[in-house]
């Protein structure tokens, strides 16, 4: 590359705006030829070099003030028309500038003279090569003490081997750098440029160059990714989305108070390069990433996950071994206090043995009734946090209301808060939920219920005519208590007509949990029935009401006249110490149990049973049709609809039954106390709770057999 040594005046010298200490601005714009001297994009370059205040250069500056400006770095310049475009030296042409300009003004400018400004030493490239050019400035920025930003090494490297087809070997020779430290930064700028083009793209700056660099170095993340090392490309964009949001301000959109939706700006949940391996860790835990997500916090997923507290426990246990080795070769040396210790620390480690009486059980304590008469049920309810539901809005109830919509889309989720909205404070019926959710037979393991409680629980509705609020929570108690084995407190706050009740439930690992409450109150009774959880205590109490109140006799009628003619009595039984229901057949020589007949018909008993039981309360019943066929369901549903008339129950059921929403508008019952509500997700994935009312349903049914599953 042939080059001339000559002098020129500092204001035929024009910089370069493609320069490559700027492509990581955010403002950065690629500049044709044609346009290098236009004069905005002159004065835009020499902004971008100077910084604010001339921070960029004040280094410069200050050594041009005391020593002059000295020939040691070339400026090395080509033609451009009658200009010069300086290819290496841009802060030091730009510095001279700047100092030119406080020249003319006036200004001092220290050991600097005119001549210096007039006639600048420089070396004019002749027949410029892109390639040695390239080559130049990398021994400067990369290899050399003049460091660029990584990001901006890295795309030269990236353009000598995308743009002149130079192979990882010879980009290395050149620059003397390792192929490590050259795939590195491949690897790196091709995530950057990922990023750039996703949603978050705008957000990128160079001090986050360092987070993807260490993202594409750590084989946990590059395995999470599905990184492709052949195309430098993460292949996994499920994950890449989601971690592309951790590193990024997103932005929700809430409602207020007042139902106004406002922004909410959230900042990323990773912020600094170090926190990648502290992700890596439990990257792969799924619950523990879910838990980071929710509570935006490393630390929440660190700590919640599972084979990170698998690992320290291990760790912790094989330093216990170790030490308590060392403790005994030389335990000639112990005296009374090393004993005293040792008979504290023997205490904790009791604690860590689990007493096989730690349980959940359900409290005796019944709840008191709010309202003696009960002349309107739920007539609306606002779910503002209940598992997956989020602020859904639910109008429109009646005496029956039909719930429907696809797999997992929250239907028996919604039967739940109505269930515990009835409850207020009676922390029983949340744990009634968790024990059938965890699908226990006896009392529920306290660990299992603080591993799943993720999120808060928040309903709001309006019964019989009153607006209420329940909330219940999770965290960690301020009471004085005996914290030995302690895990949380799940509390429970109700406020209704300016009065709040609230109660606590205290949970342990090594002993019974402890309910702490003043009242505990409840809007009605209420009951919860689904074929996939069986409540033999709830059954048997409610038998004994209905016999009590003389009511059992019309359900086995229902039975006999629908089912079974042959059936004469249903009774409970005890046997061997065991209550049983048993049923007496005119068919049979001995009674049986009543789980010797079809699913169908024990459904129908369970159901029904609990409707009396529910007398004056709701009733949540999670696919009714269960079992039962099609060609009872007309007798059946009308059969539960005068039953939530005579005992005043409201009805809060699931289906997947096309058949079983037509049987309630078929079946010769009024329809103006039937609402429909179907469930489905909107285009942005967000759960909507759509209604039909009874006389509607019906009329759809009838004129165009609609099917709103």
């Amino acid at each position: 590359m042939e080059s001339n040594r000559i002098t020129r005046h500092i204001d035929r010298l024009i910089l370069d705006p493609n320069n490559y200490r700027f492509i990581d601005r955010p403002d950065y714009k690629f500049v044709t030829d044609d346009q290098v001297a236009d004069v905005r994009i002159q004065q835009r370059t020499l902004n971008f070099i100077l910084g604010k205040n001339q921070e960029n250069i004040q280094d410069l500056i200050s050594s041009f003030k005391t020593n002059g400006f000295l020939d040691i770095d070339q400026i090395q310049i080509k033609a451009v028309g009658d200009k010069y475009l300086v290819l290496e030296g841009n802060r030091r042409t730009a510095t001279l500038k700047y100092l030119w300009e406080e020249f003319k003004a006036g200004n001092d400018v220290g050991a600097l003279e005119e001549s210096d400004f007039k006639s600048v030493k420089l070396v004019e490239i002749i027949d410029e090569n892109p390639i040695q050019h390239l080559i130049t400035m990398g021994l400067h920025h990369i290899s050399g003490k003049k460091r660029w930003s990584a990001v901006n090494e890295a795309q030269l490297v990236n353009d000598l081997i995308e743009k002149y087809d130079k192979s990882e070997n010879e980009v290395c020779e050149s620059l003397g750098i390792s192929k490590f430290k050259l795939r590195r930064s491949l690897r790196t700028l091709s995530l950057i440029r990922q990023y750039k083009t996703s949603d978050y793209g705008d957000q990128f700056q160079t001090n986050k160059y360092t987070i993807f660099e260490t993202i594409v170095g750590n084989p946990i993340m590059k395995s999470w990714l599905s990184w492709d090392d052949s195309q430098y490309e993460a292949q996994n964009k499920a994950n890449l989305e989601k971690l592309f949001e951790w590193i990024s301000e997103t932005e929700e959109v809430e409602e207020d108070q007042d139902g106004i939706e406002r922004s909410i700006i959230k900042e990323p949940i990773i912020t600094q390069y170090r926190q990648i391996k502290e992700v890596a860790e439990f990257i792969n835990d799924p619950s523990a990433v879910k838990r980071m997500e929710e509570s935006r916090s490393i630390t929440e997923g660190y700590t919640y996950s599972e084979a990170i507290g698998e690992n320290r426990l291990k760790n912790a246990l094989q330093n216990i071994k170790s030490e308590v080795q060392v403790a005994f070769n030389f335990s000639e040396y112990m005296a009374d206090k090393d004993y005293e210790e040792i008979e504290n620390l023997k205490l904790k480690l009791d604690r860590l043995i689990p007493n096989s009486l730690a349980n959940v059980l359900i409290s005796s304590q019944s709840a008191n009734l709010y309202f003696p008469v009960v002349r309107n049920h739920f007539t609306s309810a606002m779910i503002h946090q209940y598992r997956k539901l989020n602020k859904l809005q639910i109008n429109n109830l009646t005496k029956v209301n039909i719930f429907v919509g696809g797999n997992n889309i929250g239907k028996t989720s919604i039967l739940e808060t109505f269930y515990l909205a009835s409850q207020l404070n009676n922390l029983n019926a949340f744990l009634e939920l968790e024990k059938f959710r965890g699908k226990f037979n006896d009392d529920i393991n306290p660990l299992w219920i603080d591993k799943n409680f993720n999120k808060p629980i928040e309903i709001e509705s309006t019964f019989n005519g009153v607006s209420n609020v329940i909330y219940l929570n999770s965290e960690e108690t301020g009471d004085d208590i005996d914290k030995a084995g302690y895990v949380t407190t799940i509390s429970a706050e109700a406020n209704l007509e300016n009065t709040s009740y609230a109660s606590e439930l205290h949970l342990f690992s090594n002993k019974d949990a402890q309910f702490k409450f003043s009242k505990m109150m409840m809007l009605c009774p209420a009951t919860f029935t689904s074929p996939y959880r069986y409540n033999s205590s709830l059954l048997k109490k409610a038998h004994a009401f209905a016999v009590e109140e003389k009511y059992f006799d019309e359900i086995i009628e229902f039975i006999r006249e629908y089912l079974d003619p042959s059936i004469e009595k249903i009774e409970l039984v005890n046997i061997n110490k065991e209550s049983r229901f048993m049923v007496t057949s005119s068919l049979l020589e001995n009674a049986v149990d009543i789980t010797k007949y079809g699913e169908g018909l024990q459904r129908i008993f369970e159901i029904t049973l609990l409707m009396v039981y529910s007398r004056n309360g709701i009733i949540c019943i999670d696919e009714i049709d269960s079992a039962i066929h099609k060609s009872l369901l007309i007798k059946f549903t009308g059969f539960v609809q005068r039953l939530a008339d005579k005992y005043n129950v409201q009805v809060f059921l699931t289906t997947h039954s096309k058949e079983c929403i037509d049987a309630f508008v078929e079946n010769d019952y009024p329809d103006d106390e039937l609402t429909a509500f179907a469930l489905e997700l909107d285009n942005n994935g967000k759960l909507e709770c759509n209604f039909l009312s009874g006389n509607k349903l019906k009329q759809l049914v009838e004129t165009i057999n609609i099917d709103i599953r």
